[in-house]
């Protein structure tokens, strides 16, 4: 049996997580972490999916040795302190937070060092063939004349533009280009902006009512264009890639892993 602490539980992740860990016969959630406790008042639906589950503030309150694994869907600020937490009780940990600084992640591998961890920016299995592809598209088009756009669309209440998904599908296209990241991302054009640079990767973010989740690359060339889009429907495809991840990540060794790892998808096809 997995036992697991899940950090962000009150959240909308968390709820989807709480029910999808229930589905699983070889684990059990033994710790929810919120730090909008106390004061909160829980739903009949929480009381329900909490049952048996021991609810904390902090997880500094736990005792590391009932745990096998920590999952994290919180924010950036409180998942320095879980993997401090996590990396000082030798716990893996999986990360689903999104919003990282590059500070921050430095500082996530620091604490982490001693565990295995897996961190992504998406936790959908297709987002992460997507990936793949876009990587593939990328060296197999690297003699053409293709132009990279991204165009990357989420409810009103996102609270980071781009996503973490769209920086990565465009890290990936400069990484395998050869082009400095961050610096060839272009997020907006407005009046006469001039002609198109040749490095140059553009990246739009639509905000509006509750789209769920899509992202599109189109790679554009003279006379023909390929898109590939993923559409996310609801967050049911995040619980399950990270339930697979939670299964994963407690057979490594320490190390920063990502799905593609897990997937063995860590290199481009071609």
């Amino acid at each position: 049996m997995i036992r697991v602490a899940l950090t962000g539980a009150l959240g909308r992740m968390g709820a989807v997580m709480r029910r999808e860990l229930r589905r699983q016969e070889d684990m059990q959630l033994v710790v929810a972490v919120s730090h909008r406790l106390p004061g909160l008042e829980l739903t009949e639906e929480d009381r329900q999916s909490l049952q048996g589950v021991r609810l904390v503030t902090a997880l500094d309150e736990v005792d590391a040795g009932g745990l096998d694994v920590v999952l994290d869907f919180s924010t950036p600020e409180a998942a320095l302190e879980y993997a401090a937490y996590a990396g000082g009780h030798r716990l893996p940990m999986v990360l689903g937070t999104t919003g990282f600084s590059p500070a921050q992640l430095d500082e996530l591998a620091e604490r982490l060092a001693a565990v295995p961890c897996l961190v992504t920016p998406n936790m959908s299995l297709m987002m992460n063939i997507v990936f793949r592809m876009v990587a593939n598209a990328t060296v197999v088009l690297a003699d053409y004349d293709v132009d990279v756009e991204i165009t990357e669309r989420h409810h009103r209440g996102k609270r980071n533009a781009p996503s973490d998904t769209a920086l990565k599908l465009a890290q990936i296209v400069a990484e395998k280009r050869h082009w400095p990241f961050p610096e060839v991302v272009c997020g907006s054009r407005w009046g006469r902006s001039g002609a198109r640079p040749e490095k140059e990767i553009g990246i739009q973010c639509v905000r509006g009512g509750d789209i769920f989740s899509e992202h599109q690359v189109c790679f554009a060339g003279l006379g023909e264009r390929i898109e590939i889009v993923h559409r996310a429907h609801s967050l049911s495809s995040y619980a399950r890639g990270a339930v697979k991840a939670l299964r994963w990540i407690v057979r490594q060794p320490p190390g920063v892993y990502d799905l593609l790892d897990m997937l063995g998808l860590s290199e481009v096809l071609y």
